[in-house]
């Protein structure tokens, strides 16, 4: 059974709607087996204690109940396995062996996907998003949650563009596929860091794929796309 990260609220399936008065208890299972998919608990303006409640409640539920996951692109887990350092090693013995050096991975400079994430929070500063970079490989090199923001929308940033380098084309055109093919809506409902929304933008080169922006909280409207492309065009002509 896999855990989540701190603020991560869409892997135990909690997604605030644009309408706030809507919780959504998505891919939560329950220890009877049943899937809670779609369930609404609607709530009034009045009802904020039960609303918090609800959260609290369904946070405790999802934490025990989810089945294994896939973790975040290159999250390799906590040290150790557990968090824990090994109790009482061998004085004198010799140390644990390091993993071999990654090789190099294709990548945007942290220069660069500053300048574009800086870019992006400027020009689409009426919004509270969130803003990341990822290398070749899906794996995020930079996360940036402007004043203001809501820091969860890293986690779906993130995710959008993890699946803009897996498919190396913009998420936005995968809503289509998703809704005329249901094999591929399968595939990307089976992995959790798919996400066919608008938001993930491939960064290429001459020779490929190096990267890719993605922007999660551009609402109401869906400007995620419109914002990730002012981080684009500005590093575009210095992609390498």
């Amino acid at each position: 059974m896999d855990s989540f990260a701190i603020g991560d609220v869409r892997r135990i399936g909690l997604t605030a709607g644009r309408d706030r008065r809507n919780l959504w208890l998505g891919d939560i299972t329950l220890n009877d087996g049943k899937s809670n998919e779609g369930k609404y608990m609607r709530w009034s303006m009045s009802g904020r204690v039960i609303f918090v409640l609800a959260i609290l409640t369904s946070l405790s539920a999802a934490s025990s109940v989810l089945a294994a996951d896939n973790p975040l692109p290159g999250d390799r887990g906590r040290p150790g396995g557990d968090g824990v350092p090994r109790a009482n090693p061998q004085p004198g013995g010799p140390p644990p062996a390091m993993p071999p050096p990654a090789a190099p991975v294709a990548a945007p400079s942290m220069a660069l996907a500053l300048k574009a994430a800086e870019a992006i929070a400027e020009g689409c500063h009426q919004y509270k998003l969130g803003i990341a970079v990822v290398n070749a490989e899906g794996v995020p090199i930079l996360t940036y949650v402007p004043d203001g923001s809501e820091a969860w929308h890293t986690y779906t940033a993130i995710r959008k563009a993890y699946t803009a380098v897996t498919f190396k084309v913009p998420t936005s055109e995968l809503i289509s596929r998703t809704e005329q093919d249901p094999e591929f809506a399968g595939k990307i409902r089976a992995d959790s860091n798919l996400v066919a929304f608008k938001g993930g933008i491939p960064l290429k080169t001459a020779s490929g794929v190096i990267g890719a922006i993605g922007v999660s909280g551009a609402e109401p409207g869906g400007h995620d796309e419109e914002c990730g492309m002012m981080g684009l065009s500005k590093i575009k002509d210095q992609l390498k």
